[in-house]
């Protein structure tokens, strides 16, 4: 990845007993779009490979420093599934009692409701029912057009904390699956919703959407996200 901001240094420890990995997160710098918007490069590089880049957007420079925040701290939760996470040269292991204590590694303070939205790579929709399903199709800026279906998940209890899954299909057939989380059902399809529109931002850089309707754009709400408010004063 060229032009990188920041970067930050794990220690990725499997649950199989495999050897520890070097697992190193970077963001670049915020870069003008093609349609207006902001756009910043995110990468998770394990066990020296790099992985894939993934692009964040936004209305501005900081909106888009934001979304990136909230994908690297995502991609790095989705590995605590297959065993811990610490900081490089740290002693602590990334899960804490408390909800309510930011782990040192995250890229992003873990408040319930300013970044409980988290992406990963799961197959979710294979084990929950579907709850809601949009059809769209992206008319490519070469004239060509493309199906593309949103698919929204029932929201299921795991380790502790619940999740909602989402699913994008198309274009060119390819598959992103990701999923809102939350102290509760109604919290994960919150962050979940306001996850959606980011991950269609980007497949809208190759074109324009329309849903079945004929109506300009995938037509999913922007949901502003609220800081929980600090706790009283003693």
């Amino acid at each position: 990845m060229d032009k990188i901001l920041g970067e930050r240094k794990l220690v990725f420890k499997p649950s199989d007993g495999s050897p520890a990995q070097t697992v190193v997160a970077r963001f670049g710098h915020p870069v003008p779009g093609s349609d207006g918007t902001w756009c910043v490069d995110v990468q998770v590089e394990k066990g020296g490979k790099a992985g894939t880049v993934d692009r964040a957007h936004g209305l501005d420079q900081a909106q888009a420093l934001s979304h990136a925040f909230l994908i690297l701290d995502a991609q790095i939760e989705a590995m605590t599934d297959r065993g811990s996470i610490e900081l490089s040269g740290g002693d602590g292991p990334v899960e804490q009692a408390s909800a309510e204590e930011a782990a040192a590694w995250r890229i992003v303070p873990r408040i319930a409701s300013e970044d409980g939205s988290k992406f990963s790579n799961e197959l979710m929709l294979a084990k929950v029912d579907v709850l809601g399903e949009r059809e769209l199709t992206l008319k490519r800026k070469d004239g060509g057009e493309e199906k593309v279906v949103v698919r929204l998940g029932h929201p299921y209890l795991s380790r502790g904390h619940w999740r909602a899954p989402c699913e994008i299909v198309g274009p060119k057939g390819a598959v992103q699956r990701r999923f809102g989380t939350g102290e509760d059902s109604i919290q994960a399809l919150t962050h979940l919703l306001y996850l959606v529109p980011i991950l269609l931002d980007g497949v809208a850089e190759e074109g324009e959407f329309r849903t079945r309707e004929g109506a300009i754009g995938h037509w999913f709400p922007r949901i502003l996200i609220e800081e929980r408010p600090d706790k009283a004063a003693k």
